[in-house]
This record gives C-alpha cells, structure tokens and sequence, in this order.
C-alpha cells in the first residue's frame, strides 16, 4: 500500500503564502506544511507545526491524521490506533483526508475500521488507482472476498499496468488457464520501477503455479526479485549475530507463570501456518487476536535505551538478557493489546512471527504468557518465504529476495527455534507442527487450547468461519477448511527441489 501519496506538494507554496500572510495562522496551513513535513521525513518540523496547530485549533480530525502518522513514524502503533480513533470520531471533512485515515487504521491493523473512510475517498477519486486498490485490499482482509474480487478487477481493467492490483486478483482465486500469461510478461518487461517489476514477476509465478509449472514459475521469482535483490542487502554475517544473542539470551532463568494469562505470542517463520494457529484459537470465544505487533519490541527498546532505529537486534535481546527485572512492561503492553482485542477477552493473541526473538525476554517480561512456536518442514519453509512478496519496506524480510540467503535464514530459524524447544519451560512454550494439525485437526485445536489455558469449544474446529480480519498473506487460505496440498510442495519443483536440498545442506538439513 502506498501510504500518503504526495497530493500535497501542490498546495506548498499557498499554504505559506496564506500562513505569511495570516495574523493568526490557519491549522489548516500548518497541518498542510506538517504534512509536506512528514513526506520528507522532516519529523521535527512536521511534529512543530502539528503541536502549533493544536495550539490554534480546528481541523481536529486533520489534525489526529497528522499525529497517527507521526505515531508510525516513531514506531507507536498504539498511539497511532488512538489517533486514528479520535479523528474518526472527530470527523474528517474532505475524502482524501478520509483516505489518509483508512490508510492509518489499516497500518495499525484495524482493516474493518478502515473500509468506510477508504470508500468514501474512492467515492469521491473513482479513477484514483491507489484509493482503489486501498479499498479492495481492506475489504480482503476483512473477508469480503467478492468485493475485493470486484474490485481489483475494476482496477487493473481501468489501470492495466497496476502491478499491485494484478498480483491481487490472480491470488484470490486458482487460475485454470495462460489467457493472461503474454500480457503480464509485457508489462512486466516495460515496468521500470523494481516494485513493479516484483508484483508483475510474483503475479506470473502465481498463475504458472496453478498450470502446474513449477520450475517456470521459479524462473520468473528469479527474475522478479532480481532489481530489488540489488536494493536490499542481506547481511549473513549481521543475521548470525542475530540468531547467536537470541540463543544466548535463553541462558537467563525464566519465572514459573505467576502473572496476567491474557497474553498468548503465536511465533514462527512467516507462512508456516501462523494465521492457521491464530484463527483456531481465535474462533473460542474467550480468545480475541490483536493481529501483529510489533509493541512488545518497542516497549522492551525503550524500557533498556538500547540505541539504534530497528527494535530487532542484537543490542536489544542481549540488553534484555542481562536485565535483572522486565515485569514493567507488562501493564503497559496488556493495555496495548487489549485496545485492539477488547478488554473482556480471556485471551489477547499477539502472531508477529519474529517475536519468536524475544522468546525468553516474553515470558520474563509478562510472567503469565505464553508461546506457541510454529514449525514446518524448512524445505516448504524456504520455498513459501521465498515465493511470499513480503513488504519492501520492512528491512528484515531482506532475506527472501534471494534463495541461498532466505535458506540461511530458515536454517538460523530452524536452530533457534530447536533451542527454544530444548531451554524453555514446556507449560510456557510450545512447538506446534503445522503438518500435525493438517494430519489431525481436533487432535491438535483441543492441545493448543488445553496449552492456553481454555476449556474445549467446538468452534475451533470452524476457524474458516472464523469472521474476524485476516491481514496476513494467508488472508484466503484461512477462510476455507483445512487442507493438505500444500504439505510436501517443496517437492514439485524438479530443478528448485535439487537446489533447496543443496542450499539447506550447507546447514545440516536434509530431507
């Protein structure tokens, strides 16, 4: 999702001419000075100019736009969920400002809240393909599947080089033919900038997946990836460090659970069956998800001043390893959690999958949680990260732009999450085979929610009707019932199954 397009730029040079000429400024002119600001990640000025405002007043729900945004910025995403509230409840008075807030209630993982202020923008834009495209992407994650089908066919029909639109559509459904095949190859070859290129290659890998070509289809990941591949670096050596503080950090004694049971840490590589766990569980009505967080790792940055931009790493866990005490954290974050999941839920489920890094700081920082690790056979592991088009935006999915590096990451996921299994206490941290729940659906739903803490219900077992929002590349799967194809994948690939036992062999993984 491109968020904040630059539709402002235009309004720069009246909105100083009217604050110059103004004797008591205009919120308005300053939100739109802030938000220039902001477009050229000039937080301080933008942060200046949004506080001025406030001091004037007006504009409210602008205004509550301008500090959701600046929120994200700085990594708060409970404070941008609250300003995101205020300023629906506000009320905003133009639809690209209601377009902005959809935008900001689906960055905080609110996709349902988002819809109505997304429809009103392309309401208002009919011919603006992002707005579009914003719309059909939250209506798919809320689990309107026909709307979102609809409306990424109107985009891409209206836009056909809409490469984000294109990848959309041929994965909301399996494709039972190459009708598309030639047109998405042409586009692909003139789409200049690497994003598209990326969404283009993915889109054509999809449909060959579904015709059955498996090793064509890998061939065009390889092309895809490769512009962007230039643009992001993976670092071996960096990841290494990573994984060796994460094991190292499970030396420090972990607490027998003694706190608040509400919070329940879903963990894994990604597309290893995480969103399966979490809508399992979700569906018991005494369980609610509050999506992906990512507040854990800011309130843990934050409570050690560990310096740095990224809220992963090696400075942070080991900082936090040698901790004597962490249990601050766990008012603070339980109010996070349950602002998104509700305060009556017996259960709040976090399921960002690298919090796995943070395994043993979690159960020392909030001493009633627990984790279930999810595991895979890494040779599905590898192809499903490697065939995922994760966010370009987020450093850390740096590693599935290239095969060998995104094997290096599953093997060092692999050993951590072994270390895990052998150090952690087992009533606070499980290991869940994604193929066991495939084997034995009932036998697994009623061990997890034993693990949880929860009496049995039976609605665990209709997690596909499950109707809460899915944000999660598994936004479709999860809506339909349990199913097996996907186990064993790895192997339908000729050429790539011969390269994945090689690359995960230089780590000890075989078959």
């Amino acid at each position: 999702m491109q968020l904040f397009a630059g539709h402002y730029r235009e309004a720069f040079a009246s909105a100083q001419a009217g604050l110059r000429a103004a004797r008591q400024p205009d919120a308005r002119l300053l939100l739109v000075l802030a938000a220039i600001a902001l477009e050229h990640d000039n937080l301080v000025r933008a942060r200046e100019l949004a506080d001025l405002a406030g001091q004037v007043g007006g504009a409210e729900g602008w205004r509550q736009v301008i500090a959701g945004r600046l929120a994200l910025k700085a990594s708060d995403t409970a404070a941008a969920r609250s300003a995101a509230r205020a300023a629906a409840l506000a009320g905003v008075d133009h639809p690209a400002i209601a377009g902005e807030l959809g935008v900001l209630f689906a960055r905080t993982g609110l996709h349902a809240e988002a819809v109505p202020f997304f429809e009103r923008a392309a309401a208002a834009a009919p011919d603006d393909a992002q707005t579009c495209y914003n719309l059909a992407i939250a209506r798919q994650f809320s689990g309107d599947l026909a709307a979102a089908r609809a409306g990424f066919a109107a985009l891409v029909a209206a836009h056909p080089d809409h490469a984000q639109g294109w990848l959309a559509l041929v994965q909301l459904d399996r494709q039972g033919d190459d009708a598309l095949l030639p047109g998405l190859a042409e586009r692909f070859e003139r789409a200049m900038q690497p994003e598209a290129r990326l969404a283009f290659g993915h889109a054509i890998a999809k449909l060959l997946e579904d015709l059955g070509r498996w090793d064509e289809a890998l061939d065009w990941l390889e092309r895809a990836k490769a512009a962007r591949r230039g643009a992001v670096h993976y670092d071996r050596a960096q990841s290494d460090r990573l994984f060796r503080t994460a094991e190292a950090s499970l030396r420090a004694p972990i607490p027998a659970a003694d706190g608040d049971p509400a919070p329940l840490f879903i963990v894994g590589l990604p597309r290893t069956g995480t969103t399966l766990v979490e809508r399992i569980l979700s569906a018991h009505p005494a369980v609610r998800s509050a999506g992906e967080l990512s507040d854990f790792a800011v309130l843990l940055k934050r409570r050690l001043g560990t310096p740095g931009p990224y809220v992963l790493d090696p400075a942070t866990i080991a900082a936090g390893a040698a901790a004597a005490d962490l249990t601050g954290i766990e008012g603070e974050y339980l109010a996070r959690a349950r602002s998104i999941a509700g305060e009556d839920c017996a259960r709040v489920i976090d399921k960002m999958p690298f919090n796995l890094f943070f395994a043993p700081l979690i159960l020392r920082a909030l001493p009633g949680a627990k984790v279930i690790c999810l595991r895979r056979s890494p040779f599905d592991a590898l192809f499903s990260n490697f065939r995922q088009l994760f966010a370009t935006g987020f450093s850390y999915y740096g590693y599935a732009c290239d095969f060998e590096d995104c094997a290096h990451f599953v093997a060092g996921f692999e050993r951590l999450a072994d270390a895990c299994a052998r150090t952690l206490p087992a009533d606070r941290f499980r290991c869940q085979r994604y193929e066991d729940i495939v084997a034995d659906l009932e036998g697994e739903a009623r061990a997890l929610v034993a693990f949880a803490g929860l009496e049995w219900d039976a609605a665990c077992l209709d997690f596909h009707r499950n109707a809460a929002p899915v944000a999660t590349a598994s936004s479709v799967q999860v809506r339909r019932p349990i199913y097996a194809s996907s186990i064993g994948r790895w192997r339908r690939y000729e050429a790539g199954a011969r390269r994945a036992i090689a690359a995960l062999a230089a780590y000890g993984i075989a078959p």
